[in-house]
């Protein structure tokens, strides 16, 4: 059932004396499973609503209003059932890959559609009942994120261990036919489904374009945690070079072939094999930022874009240190070379190992606070930047330490939390 989170002053649910905290049972005589449901049935200008109150009561409403007047009601959350959870087990899950004592929702594996519709994550139609999938058609719930790892059925099936992965190339072109359009992600796995599996699977997925608009490829990651779990490789500067040539020379066909290309290698990949980055246009929009495919060719750009407001000089001399992964660093290696130019400023990266997850994982969003606080231990910089991207809205890292831990920790330092390149200029050009 549909909680109320908030309801806007001077509307009519306001009016109707609806408030935080009731329950909405029924609208129109459907129960409300979640927001594309509410959304739907809301446009409706007449709305008979069974509510039950705070205190237990319960109330029927019939609502009349004019065509566009806001309802005024605020849902929490999005789904209002059961979640959708993922049924694989697949070979490079990293959610398996944590330790047993993370915080309950980062051991949370959902697999729902409205997810992928409403927010963008990636799923993969694995556990859709013929019901569902006839409700993304009808409701036109476009596009989704889907992951596909490989168009083979029988690969698929060994690496996502459900016998319902090998039907993946009916399904999408099911909702091709449907004009159901999706993003598409391949965690690329070393000696499994790279090479001429790779081949098959972006052969497979552009023969779906348009419906297709997006193919990601991202190298998977393994922390320390898998004794018990399938043995997989990472990927070295060697593999990471035969990865983005591989997809380089699929981009050129797709340009040929369709004058745009929407094939893309993550920004991992990028760095590891030392290849250039595509250039900003050629990210088409960035339709995977949060798959860390462009972020950094972002970044470049954005700061191009402000190099025109640092000063040549601050007044006071300032000494700084920007907390990152080992692969941010690479990322931040041309801002910080154009920051030492300002006089008067000194800007240092400081990449931290992750000890907590394991030396293969160097992205910065995975970064903890406990292995924040082991590197600053060496540190004598006394203004220091951490990435808002390794922390929660609540201020805490993914081992639940707080960001005020790290500050009664070292009492002796300023730190700052920038979450975005304007912020990071903005610390580091104030003098």
């Amino acid at each position: 059932m549909l909680e109320i989170a908030d309801v806007i002053k001077d509307s009519i649910a306001g009016e109707m004396g609806l408030a935080k905290g009731d329950l909405i049972l029924e609208i129109n005589g459907e129960y409300i499973n979640d927001y594309i449901a509410y959304q739907y049935i809301t446009a409706d200008e007449r709305l008979d609503i069974l509510v039950k109150k705070l205190n237990g009561e319960y109330w029927e409403l019939n609502i009349s209003r004019t065509p566009g007047e806001e309802l005024g009601i605020i849902p929490s959350g999005i789904i209002y059932d059961d979640l959708k959870l993922c049924q694989n087990n697949c070979l490079f899950c990293f959610v398996k890959q944590q330790p047993s004592n993370m915080r309950e929702s980062l051991m949370l594996r959902d697999d729902d559609y409205r997810f992928s519709f409403l927010q963008g994550s990636f799923i993969t139609l694995t556990n859709l009942s013929d019901k569902e999938f006839g409700r993304i058609i009808e409701l036109k719930l476009s596009p989704l994120n889907i992951s596909v790892h490989t168009t083979n059925p029988s690969l698929r099936v060994e690496m996502m261990k459900n016998p319902a992965a090998g039907k993946i190339m009916e399904q999408l072109k099911r909702l091709a036919a449907a004009k159901i359009e999706f993003n598409t992600q391949i965690v690329l796995c070393k000696g499994i489904n790279d090479g001429k599996e790779l081949d098959r699977t972006i052969s497979d997925l552009i023969s779906l374009y348009p419906a297709v608009k997006s193919i990601g490829i991202v190298p998977v990651g393994l922390t320390k945690y898998r004794d018990k779990l399938s043995k997989l490789l990472s990927y070295d500067n060697v593999a990471a070079r035969e990865v983005v040539k591989q997809v380089q020379n699929w981009q050129g066909l797709i340009k040929k072939r369709y004058s745009s290309n929407f094939l893309y290698c993550s920004d991992e990949l990028y760095l590891l094999s030392t290849y250039k980055l595509p250039v900003y246009d050629d990210y088409n929009g960035f339709p995977q930022l949060e798959n860390g495919i462009g972020l950094t060719r972002q970044l470049w750009q954005k700061f191009k874009s402000l190099t025109s407001t640092l000063p040549e000089k601050i007044s006071d001399k300032k000494i700084i240190g920007i907390i990152t992964g080992l692969l941010g660093a690479e990322a931040l290696k041309p801002v910080v070379n154009r920051l030492k130019q300002i006089n008067n400023l000194s800007v240092s990266l400081i990449p931290v190992r992750n000890a907590y997850f394991g030396q293969g994982v160097t992205v910065t969003g995975l970064l903890t606070g406990q292995d924040i606080i082991k590197r600053l231990k060496d540190i004598d910089i006394k203004e220091i930047i951490i990435p808002g991207i390794a922390l929660n809205e609540e201020g805490f890292f993914l081992d639940d330490i707080k960001l005020e831990d790290i500050r009664k920790k070292y009492i002796d330092k300023n730190i700052y939390v920038c979450s975005n390149i304007e912020e990071l200029v903005e610390v580091v050009s104030d003098g």
